[in-house]
Order: structure tokens, then sequence, then C-alpha cells
């Protein structure tokens, strides 16, 4: 974006090349009778219109370098701190890359731990339904034997009982049987 002192400098430059132009063309068909004196007066007339531009653009070409210089400083500060900001960023980078294996291995080193005991753990409890499958399988073998015991004593009963009644029905005789169940019924009468 052009100032305001920029465009005049333009703007008077133009015109000087403008004014020139038109008077080399005359000087150029009058067959050139004045000779270094036209020179030194082109010359002459050359410095008055650059010396004027330069009087009148001071100021402004003044203030646009020195707005450019400004802005220029502006611009190589915030470089600057651009630069060093992004060497403590490439710093801090640096540290966490050399903390980096550490980190790594102190994390190996706690998985490592977590796992070994997170094996014991398993082993135990592993123990520990073991034991409890072992006490349940010995309550059903005590619980098994003692039916088998109970059946087998109630087996040996009836066994008795049919031999008894077997023998009873050998040795008893009608008579016998007659006196018994005389007795029965007293003795079912006496406890009514």
């Amino acid at each position: 974006m052009k100032t305001p002192g920029v465009r005049f400098f333009l703007f008077a430059a133009l015109i000087t090349a403008a004014a020139a132009v038109p008077q080399a063309a005359y000087a150029a068909e009058e067959g050139n009778k004045w000779g270094i004196w036209l020179d030194i007066g082109r010359t002459f007339n050359l410095l008055v219109v650059l010396g004027a531009l330069i009087w009148i653009a001071r100021k402004p070409l003044s203030n646009f370098f020195t707005g450019r210089t400004q802005a220029i400083q502006e611009q190589l500060a915030e470089a600057q701190k651009a630069r060093k900001e992004a060497e403590a960023a490439l710093a801090e980078m640096q540290s966490r890359m050399s903390r980096l294996q550490d980190e790594l291995r102190e994390i190996k080193d706690s998985a490592e731990r977590e796992a070994q005991e997170e094996y014991r753990r398993l082993l135990d409890a592993a123990g520990q339904e073991a034991e409890k499958i072992l006490e349940r399988s010995r309550q059903e073998i005590e619980g098994i034997t003692r039916a088998a015991q109970l059946e087998l004593k109630v087996h040996v009963a009836e066994l008795s009982v049919g031999l008894a009644e077997e023998q009873i029905r050998r040795h008893i005789t009608g008579p016998d049987q007659g006196r018994l169940f005389e007795r029965f019924v007293k003795q079912l009468g006496g406890k009514s």
C-alpha cells in the first residue's frame, strides 16, 4: 500500500520525465545551436526540479521512511520473539525426549510388577478355588458314605428281620401263635 508521500514522489517524477521528453525533441529539431549550454541548462533545470521535489517531499518521505523503519523494527522484534519461543519449545522437546527413555523404562517396570502381582493374585484365587472344590468333594464323599452306611444298615436290618421272620415261622407252631395273639390283645386292652 502506497502512502501519500510515495504517491506524490511518483507523480512528480512522472511530470519531470514528461517535461523532459518534449524539450529533448524540440532541441533535436533546431539543430542544437546552443551546444554545451543546452546540456548545462537542462542539468540545471533538472537539479532545480529535483531539489524542489525533494524539498516538498522531504517530510512525507521522512514520515514514510520512519514508519517503514519502525514497522521493520517491530517485525524484527516479533521474529526474535518467535525465534526465542521456538528455541524454548525445542529445548523443552529435547528435554522431554531425553526423559522419554526413563519414562518408558518406568512404565515397563510398573507393568511387569503389576503383571507379577496379578499372576500371584490369580494363583492365590485358583488355590482358594481348588481348596473349596476339595472341601466340597470331601463333604460329598462323606455324605455319600453316610448314605451308603445308612442304606447298608437298612438292608442289614431288612435281612435280619427277614431271617428272624423265617426262623420264627419255622419254630413257632399254631398253638404258640394263639398264645402270642392272646397276650397281645391283653396288652392292648390294658393300655386303653
